[in-house]
């Protein structure tokens, strides 16, 4: 009895340090613009992650001053972190930053802006794929246009660009490039129609292109934004278009309460949110898995928008709408 005591007495002492360390982990998230919704909205999606792994979970918004960045990372590493996510205040900062993390042991993790360690390696990331957030709208425009039923010689797409921005660039290449992979549409049926962002340029640059293509009966369209898109669904209304002759999606969601927020059908078809709770959980997630478990952090990690409808949108307002 005495052996089988003093075995259970050694199997206890050898998992106590390992239980403790479970509860002990401690992450840190280091952010910029603390203040701003998005920001806001990050940071308490990490808060959430760590909670639900059990970790504890420290943060700090430094605003845009790369002094305090570097300084509250060293306060969190002696505060003893076990792992770092951080939204830079400046990218030059990622040499600095990747070499303290890298010196002290713990895994890092850059969000939203991607940096590199003093020899020109990319820092694990997570945030936005532009290419393929574009690929979701497609993917879904060629959904609508399937269900429409529309015949093919009757549809034009109109690619709504704001060519001064790379990211906006690479949102409608996605976009165009998803919809005629999953449609029998062709690139000869799209019109490239400039605009600068904003909705008003969007209702000009839409009822320009609708005056100088009478021949089409429908159309398909997108944008960088929400703006591009839903300032495209005004313009057909404006030219007395009916809404089932339109299908826009938009990217950001920050239109989608004007859109359905009076439940009224129009070319507006739906948003790809970009929710930025979820770049905190991804951040936090994958940061445990490698403390926990060896896991390498993955180099990319990029987080799925939501697709918000009319017919989902009830699920979302409340958070968007406030």
């Amino acid at each position: 009895m005495k052996k089988l005591t003093s075995a259970a007495s050694a199997i206890g002492a050898l998992l106590l340090p390992l239980a403790a360390q479970a509860q002990d982990l401690k992450i840190g998230y280091i952010n910029k613009m603390g203040d701003h919704p998005w920001f806001v909205a990050e940071v308490a999606g990490a808060s959430e992650a760590a909670k639900a792994g059990g970790a504890e979970f420290v943060s700090q918004d430094v605003q845009f001053n790369a002094d305090l960045a570097i300084t509250t990372l060293d306060t969190m590493i002696g505060d003893g972190v076990d792992g770092i996510a951080i939204v830079v205040p400046d990218r030059a900062l990622g040499p600095v930053v990747a070499a303290r993390a890298a010196q002290a042991g713990i895994p890092l993790v850059a969000v939203d802006d991607d940096i590199q360690d003093e020899n020109g390696n990319p820092v694990p990331y997570v945030g936005l794929n532009a290419f393929a957030i574009g690929e979701s709208v497609g993917a879904e425009l060629a959904n609508f246009y399937k269900a429409a039923g529309w015949d093919k010689s009757s549809v034009g797409i109109v690619s709504i660009e704001d060519r001064k921005a790379d990211t906006c660039m690479q949102r409608n290449g996605g976009a165009e490039k998803a919809l005629l992979e999953n449609s029998d549409l062709s690139e000869d049926q799209i019109v490239r129609a400039a605009y600068d962002n904003t909705m008003v340029n969007a209702i000009d640059v839409m009822t320009t292109t609708l005056t100088a293509n009478p021949q089409y009966e429908n159309w398909i369209f997108y944008a960088c934004n929400d703006d591009g898109v839903l300032g495209a669904a005004r313009a057909m209304e404006n030219s007395s278009y009916p809404a089932d002759a339109g299908i826009g999606i938009g990217i950001d969601g920050s239109r989608a309460c004007d859109a359905f927020g009076n439940g009224r059908a129009s070319a507006y078809k739906g948003t790809m949110w970009l929710n930025s709770a979820n770049h905190g959980r991804d951040a936090v997630n994958i940061l445990l898995a490698a403390i926990k478990d060896g896991t390498e952090l993955p180099k990319e990690t990029f987080s799925d928008p939501e697709f918000i409808t009319m017919d989902n949108f009830g699920d979302y307002q409340a958070q968007l709408c406030n």
